[in-house]
């Protein structure tokens, strides 16, 4: 009996597929914040996910860390669960870090003008 690998709840098409640039989200919680560790790709169909993902979080005076070091491409679909996380977090007296976001988040960023809006940690 074969093993059919799942990639966020969906199977491959083809048993043994490689699956480029899947979307993955994956919260912890240390030291007092939660750091979700985001690959792949975030766009339309996967930013729904991540908004999920860090929904739960949203609380009062709660640091959340987007570690984006292993996102492959960002449209504006997850620009806009940015944003409102982070209006939903500084009204509460929060914060939204953004962990060495990828160059393809950095591009968005930037091009939207957004940028300065976030806490950016790299290194």
């Amino acid at each position: 009996m074969s093993h059919t690998p799942v990639v966020d709840g969906h199977a491959p098409k083809a048993v043994g597929a490689i699956i480029k640039n899947a979307f993955t989200v994956d919260v912890t919680e240390e030291a007092g914040q939660v750091i979700a560790h985001v690959t792949g790709e975030i766009d339309l169909s996967t930013c729904e996910r991540l908004r999920d993902a860090i929904e739960p979080h949203l609380g009062p005076q709660q640091r959340i860390v987007l570690d984006l070091s292993g996102v492959s491409f960002m449209d504006s679909s997850c620009l806009g669960v940015l944003l409102r996380a982070r209006t939903t977090l500084t009204a509460d007296g929060g914060s939204l870090i953004l962990r060495n976001p990828s160059k393809s988040a950095r591009l968005l960023l930037s091009a939207s003008g957004t940028a300065d809006l976030f806490d950016a940690e790299i290194g």
